[in-house]
């Protein structure tokens, strides 16, 4: 008879420990967005949902189809609430969650679970367009004439300064010219004077 109540009782508490050790983990109850969920607006956080208290030290991972990892901007952990936040809405493309948490009696726990993004693309984005460039204006009158009165205004320039200089020359010539006349006209009159005496 002791056996049968000490055996019932060790069962008894092995139950208990068991039913207490399964209920102090915390069991995610759901997720924003929800597993394989294509999601059609834009995300800017993941949520997951426990059914109990998770530790600080909790956190999440997100990567892309391709496997890069999506930078999580914040982790918030609340009241039984996991909430990763990014710095900008994701991208269309397939993404995959990996969360690793720490439950109220300290056990770790992890998990994993995907969804799409597949939003529409504002109509009003503009795509950005390259003006042609304008193509150059011929050249008018005004344009066309500049040069040639520059070429002209240089050429008078020339020609006022080859008329100075030539001016300059007769005017040295006819000053030398004239020193030689008198030297020759002087010269004569002494000769002159000479032979008479």
């Amino acid at each position: 008879m002791m056996k049968r109540i000490f055996t019932a009782t060790a069962a008894a508490l092995l139950a208990m420990s068991i039913s207490n050790s399964a209920f102090a983990h915390s069991h995610v109850t759901g997720t924003i967005p929800a597993d394989g969920e294509v999601v059609t607006e834009e995300v800017n956080e993941i949520v997951l949902n426990f059914d109990g208290q998770i530790e600080q030290g909790s956190f999440i991972d997100v990567t892309t189809s391709e496997g890069q990892e999506v930078e999580i901007q914040e982790i918030i952990i609340g009241e039984g609430t996991l909430t990763g936040t990014v710095a900008e809405p994701l991208p269309n493309d397939e993404y995959e969650v990996n969360w690793n948490i720490i439950s109220a009696d300290g056990h770790p726990l992890e998990g994993g679970f995907s969804f799409t993004v597949n939003a529409p693309v504002p109509e009003n984005v503009e795509e950005e367009t390259v003006e042609p460039t304008e193509a150059a204006e011929p050249a008018t009158e005004d344009q066309e004439e500049a040069p040639t009165e520059k070429a002209n205004e240089v050429e008078e320039s020339n020609e006022v300064e080859e008329a100075n200089n030539a001016e300059e020359a007769s005017s040295s010539t006819t000053v030398l010219l004239i020193v030689v006349l008198v030297v020759i006209a002087a010269g004569s009159f002494f000769f002159v004077r000479k032979r008479k005496k």
